[in-house]
């Protein structure tokens, strides 16, 4: 039962009604019945039999004017209040709550045309159905993690192996430091292979003659007494070196490896002479001696049969096999040239300012001598005055006049003169007289081979 109404349905002696309908009742044709009161909405005591009416003595009602509707009687304050559902345990799915019951909806019946004992309800009151579909009980996601004790374990393990790595490790060290501190450092001390240049003075700088590993050179002598003569090349010295009881010998040999210097000297000739390579150096300074030649002998016998200022290529050669090439001045003249007398050496004296290069011959002067002077230009003013110069005899720089020779590779150029008779006729004659005049005038004198 819904709202409190009765269900005549159960009513075993009327089986034609089935429910009360309210409006407008349409009884045939019949005009006269009066107008249908409001309907009591007050409950209706259950009806045990309804006559069953005659329809042929039914006179035909009139059409009766709509009635208002009316308003549900049913208030809600009498409809039963739900039991609450009681509480469901965990292990069973939890229900969703019943949808609250709607209010009941009383269709007003159609217009009867024509008389129909059954009454006609429109879903009086009904309840929306339940829906079948089952209802899930969500479970609750398990998030629980590893124990924070499982956590702390592996840290203290892993804080463990460290240390004992971190222990391990300056172990380890300690160890090391020890032992390799307390051996001692191997001592090794490895002559070199020692070079000594040909005039130049022995060292006597220990670190020159040997490597010293795990001991100072300062603990050790050293004795070079043997070299007795550097100006000997090719020769071999021993040398001795002694650190306490250890004594260690090497090897010193004197070697030539520097370039002779020499100086060139224009040389003069008849057209149709002869002149030899020696003819152009005024001196050389080696201690393995010096040797010459042309660079083309051919092309300087050629220049021999024209008169003119040539430039000729000599290769100045030491005893060791180290060679320069310097340039020299040929003049070819017509006129009659006088021989230079022959000299078994020469001897150069030379200051800042000149050269002077005597003949000497059996330790006695021969009466020939040249005057040089030697200038270093800058690389434009050289190859500017060269090209200017090169086929003259004789030139004129800075104050000074005679045969010039140039030097490409230094830019240096060299003037020479041929001192008069009256300039070599007050000289000594003797070879140690002349030596000691200049000497003891601020000259450097050397004597030199030819």
């Amino acid at each position: 039962m819904n709202n409190n109404m009765p269900n005549n349905n159960t009513n075993g002696n009327n089986n034609d009604l089935n429910a009360v309908s309210l409006g407008n009742i349409e009884m045939g044709n019949n005009n006269s019945i009066p107008p249908v009161p409001p309907v009591d909405t007050n409950p209706v005591e259950p009806v045990s039999t309804i006559p069953t009416v005659d329809a042929s003595n039914v006179e035909p009602v009139s059409p009766v004017s709509p009635v208002e509707p009316v308003a549900p009687a049913v208030q809600e304050s009498s409809i039963p209040p739900v039991n609450p559902v009681p509480p469901v345990e965990n292990t069973i799915p939890e229900v969703n709550a019943i949808p609250p019951v709607q209010p009941v909806n009383y269709d007003i019946p159609e217009t009867i045309n024509n008389f129909n004992p059954t009454p006609v309800f429109n879903e009086i009151g009904t309840v929306p159905p339940i829906p079948d579909t089952p209802i899930i009980n969500q479970v609750p996601v398990n998030n629980t993690q590893a124990p924070e004790s499982k956590k702390k374990k592996g840290n203290k393990l892993i804080f463990v192996i460290i240390i004992v790595l971190l222990i391990a490790a300056v172990g380890v060290g300690v160890y090391i430091f020890l032992n390799v501190s307390n051996k001692p450092a191997p001592v090794s001390v490895t002559p070199k292979a020692v070079e000594i240049e040909a005039g130049s003075e022995v060292s006597t700088n220990i670190a020159d003659y040997a490597d010293f590993i795990g001991i100072s050179s300062a603990n050790c002598t050293l004795d070079t007494s043997s070299i007795t003569d550097v100006n000997s090349v090719g020769t071999e010295y021993p040398f001795t070196i002694t650190c306490g009881a250890s004594t260690y010998n090497g090897t010193a040999t004197i070697v030539d490896t520097t370039a002779p210097v020499a100086v060139l000297s224009p040389v003069t000739v008849q057209v149709g002479g002869t002149v030899s390579a020696e003819d152009f150096v005024s001196s050389c300074n080696d201690v393995s001696g010096c040797s010459y030649s042309f660079a083309n002998e051919e092309t300087v016998k050629g220049y021999l049969n024209t008169a003119g200022n040539y430039h000729v290529d000599i290769n100045i050669k030491d005893g060791a096999g180290n060679q320069i090439t310097s340039e020299g001045t040929l003049v070819v003249t017509t006129e009659e040239v006088a021989e230079v007398p022959d000299a078994d050496m020469y001897l150069s004296c030379a200051n800042a300012e000149e050269t002077l290069r005597f003949g000497i011959v059996t330790s006695n002067f021969n009466g020939y001598a040249t005057r040089s002077y030697e200038f270093t230009l800058s690389e434009l003013e050289y190859n500017t005055f060269k090209s200017a110069n090169e086929n003259s005899s004789s030139v004129t720089y800075n104050n000074v006049t005679g045969a010039p020779t140039f030097d490409d590779d230094t830019h240096t150029l060299t003037i020479t003169q041929v001192l008069s008779d009256d300039e070599v006729a007050d000289l000594p004659t003797s070879y140690g007289e002349l030596r000691s005049q200049y000497v003891g005038d601020g000259y450097k004198c050397t004597l030199e081979q030819p």
